[in-house]
């Protein structure tokens, strides 16, 4: 009875990770939630009933290439996908069963083995699992997850079940319920890992939420602002006219030249540094190079963007964490010296953002075989993160990426193709 309730949740585990895999490969589908569950219960039960009755080889690839398939189905309707990803899943369950099986025990099929030896082929899955884990969120140039301790865990249980079994210490009941008592030990970690990474996620969320609804008041109040001085202009035009009109008739052409500068002046905004007319990039524009008027001596600005422009949410990122990074560098120095040319033609993007920084204050690393600013700030923890979300979207637009320092000056240039 004991074996059973091994396979059985071993089994139960094994789908989990297996749907696990298959969301990592091809992302969260939560709009089929119900679906996935009745798809994995069928699986569960059809799968468990299979091994338990024959333990036979071909049944079981059989029932677990379906199953897999059947979950893998739910995210994509592409042949091809389904059977690439379902074959891919598949052999790092069945090389772990052959690694487990070929070491610890001699394997002939149509026989029952200790159930400890499949929850240390579970664990091996789950050690497989937190590794793909860890290289597709660096392919992805994602923050990196931070899982590889979590990898500790199951290693170690791995280590006290093998202990157990070959040393003789305590008997098969007992190195089974010990088995149990690892596994779930190991599954609580995985479900506190996610809460931890979720946890992350929806305050990295909220905090770009609050700075994007405040990139967004300060456009409009900057917008609000030109609406009243261009308001109060329009009131008092007919006093402006006969102004001028009166300087005309004295041919005082300097006078109605001041006075047209003075009415220009007024309807200025202070605050308006970028009116390219997107919306989106003047609002992270006009935020980011207040903050850099107000902390820095020189602020050179130049932008050439049509109204609407692809890709806004890319740019956003790039420009922010560009603008962000060059702040805090000139902030620290005496020039406090901070220039941005922003120019899009014919579907090309340029943008450069040069600032005066401190050598002394670097963290310097390689990326991508250049030697770069990494960081200025105290949180070194998080040193690079900046540039590499601006790397990622430029590999994302085939774009070019290149970093220089010189005479105290630190240079950006992209080339984006839109």
């Amino acid at each position: 009875m004991i074996d059973f309730a091994i396979c059985a949740s071993t089994n139960l585990c094994r789908i989990l990770l297996i749907d696990r895999f298959v969301s990592l490969f091809l992302g969260k589908e939560e709009d089929k939630k119900k679906g996935k569950i009745a798809v994995c219960a069928c699986f569960f039960i059809i799968n468990t009933a299979l091994y338990w009755e024959f333990h036979t080889a071909w049944i079981n690839i059989f029932s677990n290439l379906a199953g897999i398939g059947a979950i893998v189905r739910l995210h994509t309707r592409s042949v091809r996908t389904n059977l690439f990803v379902s074959g891919f899943i598949y052999l790092i369950n069945c090389g772990c069963d052959v690694a487990v099986y070929s070491l610890f025990a001699d394997y002939q099929d149509g026989k029952a083995y200790d159930q400890a030896y499949a929850v240390i082929v579970l664990l091996l899955i789950l050690i497989c699992e937190l590794f793909a884990e860890k290289i597709i969120t660096i392919r992805n140039n994602m923050k990196t997850a931070h899982n590889f301790p979590l990898i500790l865990v199951p290693l170690c249980s791995i280590g006290v079940i093998w202990f157990l079994i070959y040393s003789g210490i305590g008997t098969g009941r007992e190195t089974a319920i010990v088995s149990i008592g690892l596994l779930v030990i190991n599954f609580i970690m995985l479900y506190l890992y996610n809460l931890l990474l979720h946890s992350i996620s929806q305050k990295y969320e909220t905090e770009m939420l609050r700075q994007r609804a405040q990139i967004y008041a300060n456009q409009l109040a900057v917008i609000l602002e030109g609406e009243e001085k261009i308001k109060a202009l329009r009131h008092d035009m007919k006093h402006h006219m006969n102004e001028l009109k009166l300087l005309a008739d004295r041919h005082a052409g300097a006078e109605i030249q001041e006075y047209i500068d003075r009415m220009e002046t007024y309807i200025q905004n202070p605050n308006e540094i970028v009116a390219s007319g997107n919306m989106e990039i003047d609002s992270v524009l006009n935020y980011m190079l207040q903050k850099a008027r107000e902390e820095l001596g020189s602020v050179d600005v130049k932008v050439m963007l049509p109204e609407k422009v692809k890709h806004t949410f890319d740019l956003n990122v790039v420009l922010g964490n560009l603008l962000e990074n060059a702040i805090e560098a000139a902030r620290q120095t005496e020039q406090k010296y901070l220039s941005v040319n922003i120019a899009l033609k014919r579907g090309v993007l340029k943008i450069r953002v040069e600032n005066s920084f401190l050598p002394s204050g670097l963290l310097e690393g390689e990326e991508g075989g250049l030697k770069s600013l990494l960081t200025t700030k105290k949180e070194k923890g998080e040193h690079g993160i900046g540039l590499k979300s601006v790397r990622g979207i430029v590999e994302a637009h085939n774009g070019t990426m290149e970093v220089t320092r010189r005479d105290g000056v630190f240079c950006v240039n992209l080339i984006l193709y839109m």
